[in-house]
């Protein structure tokens, strides 16, 4: 091991799961007009130039 690696200190460990402090809580309208928005962004992606 090289002596600058030695005197590193290791990265912070990210938790499992989704973003911390983030919930999302749907009813089934909620949940449906998201699934509208997803779609859309993925269609206008799906047609975007490259």
């Amino acid at each position: 091991m090289a002596e600058h690696e030695k005197t590193k200190d290791a990265l912070p460990q990210r938790p499992r799961g989704g973003h911390p402090g983030f919930v999302l809580c749907l009813d089934d309208a909620g949940h449906e007009l998201l699934s509208k928005k997803v779609a859309e962004v993925n269609r206008r992606s799906e047609n975007r130039p490259r």
